[in-house]
């Protein structure tokens, strides 16, 4: 953790936040002020890029139930055709977005910031963009690199050169990982075309559900990655701040086997996951897929506002 780090908000500037949950080595503070949240103190980047290795996507310890080992995914090749089943939704929406534009008629680039192992920009390939990403971690660059002939930067959003513009950049549950998201969010919007659109999704912190669980909570837990915790309030103003007007924000779930939701309830209520799967019959209906929304992220779209 960072020693040198101070207890100032990052949004605002208020000093003296409250500590909303402690864990062992660090805490989740929220400021008084605007309501944003933080991990404090944050990993070292040094830290982060030993998160970010070849077991993120692939990590055979992420159901201990441990919180140093709540990490990236479990099995994410498994997840990708729910995944993707999501991500059509998306992408559709925002093409038909950018056709109702002036110029939707030429072919749209779509940059993805955190572009994992490519589901996204495969769906969006699909669908006639074209895709470039940008990655931190790289063995999934190596992966995609393998698979894919879509340009993959490795590197941060700060590496692209200024230059190049895009008709969409996503972010898609990467906000809340860096350790800057207002110089990000701020450089991205140098490379949005004029009339382009941000598409951002990260966790709801004040949402019904995720006040509930409170620090039982997955995405809370995750304090070896996740820094930032915005409420729907706090990213519009993030937004603004940074040069962006938020059009739209919708809630979003996900598509899972329902054995794997199951053992993802269980890191929350180990009792409740092992009664539920005890209870289904015939067996094989574990196997299903189940669309889940409890309203603890969403899903934000916003433009570019025009430069003064």
């Amino acid at each position: 953790m960072d020693p040198q780090e101070t207890k100032d908000c990052p949004l605002c500037g208020q000093s003296n936040p409250r500590v909303r949950y402690q864990f062992d080595a660090c805490a989740i503070v929220r400021c008084r002020s605007c309501g944003l949240m933080w991990l404090f103190p944050r990993p070292l980047l040094e830290d982060l890029q030993e998160t970010y290795g070849k077991d993120y996507f692939a990590n055979e310890r992420f159901m201990s139930n441990q919180n140093e080992y709540l990490y990236g995914y479990h099995d994410y090749i498994a997840e990708r055709i729910n995944k993707q089943f999501g991500y059509k939704k998306t992408v559709k929406k925002t093409k038909a977005l950018l056709q109702a534009q002036p110029d939707g008629n030429k072919a749209p680039t779509w940059l993805d910031v955190g572009c994992g192992l490519g589901y996204l920009m495969d769906v969006a390939f699909d669908q006639n963009f074209e895709v470039h990403g940008i990655e931190f971690n790289a063995a999934a660059v190596a992966y995609i690199n393998s698979k894919y002939r879509y340009p993959t930067m490795l590197g941060t959003l700060e590496d692209m050169p200024h230059e190049r513009k895009f008709d969409v950049i996503s972010m898609m549950d990467v906000v809340e990982h860096f350790r800057d998201p207002f110089a990000n969010l701020r450089k991205a919007r140098e490379l949005i075309e004029p009339n382009g659109y941000l598409l951002l999704s990260t966790m709801d912190s004040d949402s019904l559900m995720s006040r509930f669980l409170g620090k039982r909570m997955e995405d809370f837990r995750r304090t070896e990655e996740h820094l930032y915790f915005f409420s729907r309030a706090t990213m519009a103003r993030v937004l603004d701040e940074c040069g962006w007007e938020c059009v739209a924000m919708e809630s979003i779930g996900h598509t899972f086997q329902l054995e794997f939701l199951l053992d993802r309830l269980a890191l929350v209520s180990p009792f409740v996951a092992r009664f539920i799967k005890a209870c289904i019959y015939p067996k094989w209906l574990l196997e299903a897929n189940l669309y889940c929304n409890p309203g603890t992220k969403f899903l934000a779209y916003a433009k570019p506002k025009p430069a003064l």
